[in-house]
């Protein structure tokens, strides 16, 4: 079977309504240490190019920083789009899209199974910083969302919050079911200028662009929405450039996976040994979806899963560019 033949079968495991997530992962790192030649020479230099992993928790994730300084490609093929990050504080991590319309039709999949058909709402989206730069991830699914979706009040907002307000007031009044999606800042931003009627309204919290004011925690972002808001529910997003998928958290704190992800929490002063339920430590994300790039993503965020397997955030990582196995970045052979 060659490349092209393997990578079929995969995505249609991947598509398929019944994941084996064991088997279909273990399928996945075997292609990915065959094809992704910057995963294989990590592999090597942690000396576990020739161990076979029996589980998913003993498969080695890339350190995310490498998105920032090389290729993360499975195969050769010439990308339709790159996904970029902010660049805060340096480097953006560029995300190779093989195929984009599979990446809208992925983010479609996790949003109606874990919410509802797109068909259903009116999407609005107060995402400046993300609308500002090229490349955001978060704005292309939101876009599908909005194209699919075929309400006419969909739309994107810059910072119109009068326009805004004046659309939910009149949407809510209505009877309308409206999903607003937000950036944390923004969001705080506008319920302070205005207090439309929100009570058809879901909100949606995105995170923040980390350069932008001062930082809230997740818990001070949903004690002020939920304060200043009739809104119906406040909902959280987890999602990053160097993802496909994205993982919802309908109380705003605890994030429910998709079939398509597993967390797998580790010390952080060891990255090869998995925390205990509740305890925290250092994320490490499989992403399913990520056929082309790398399924197997050691981030900086710090968070601990409960005993239902929901990931909670508890923050960054502190001084991580050059903390243990990230050394291996300069390794020469990875060049």
């Amino acid at each position: 079977m060659n490349i092209s033949q393997k990578r079929s079968k995969l995505l249609n495991q991947l598509q398929d309504n019944e994941i084996d997530f064991t088997s279909l992962c273990l399928e996945i790192y075997d292609y990915q240490k065959t094809y992704n030649p910057l995963y294989r020479a990590y592999l090597k230099a942690l000396n576990r190019l020739d161990r076979r992993p029996t589980n998913v928790r003993q498969i080695p994730c890339l350190p995310i920083q490498f998105f920032k300084s090389h290729r993360v490609q499975s195969g050769e093929w010439k990308e339709e789009k790159v996904f970029l990050s902010s660049g805060t504080g340096g480097l953006q991590s560029q995300h190779l899209v093989r195929d984009v319309s599979f990446y809208r039709q992925h983010t479609q999949r996790i949003f109606e199974a874990q919410i509802g058909p797109l068909t259903d709402y009116c999407f609005l989206a107060l995402l400046p910083g993300y609308l500002e730069r090229t490349g955001s991830s978060l704005i292309e699914m939101v876009d599908h969302f909005i194209e699919s979706s075929g309400h006419l009040d969909n739309g994107f907002y810059l910072r119109e919050y009068e326009a805004l307000a004046n659309t939910l007031q009149r949407l809510n009044h209505a009877g309308e079911k409206v999903i607003l999606f937000g950036v944390s800042f923004a969001l705080l931003d506008f319920i302070k200028m205005h207090q439309p009627d929100m009570c058809h309204t879901t909100i949606i919290e995105t995170g923040g662009m980390k350069s932008s004011q001062k930082e809230y925690t997740k818990q001070d972002i949903l004690i002020q929405l939920q304060e200043k808001t009739n809104a119906q529910a406040i909902y959280s997003e987890y999602g990053m450039t160097e993802l496909l998928s994205q993982a919802y958290a309908t109380d705003a704190l605890h994030f429910k996976l998709p079939r398509y992800m597993a967390i797998d929490v580790k010390e952080i002063t060891d990255p090869f040994s998995s925390c205990a339920t509740h305890k925290s430590g250092q994320i490490n994300i499989i992403d399913l979806a990520n056929i082309d790039t790398c399924s197997f993503i050691q981030t900086q965020d710090i968070g601990r899963v409960d005993s239902e397997g929901r990931l909670e955030l508890m923050g960054r990582l502190d001084q991580s560019d050059i903390r243990g196995c990230n050394l291996l970045l300069e390794e020469k052979d990875m060049s």
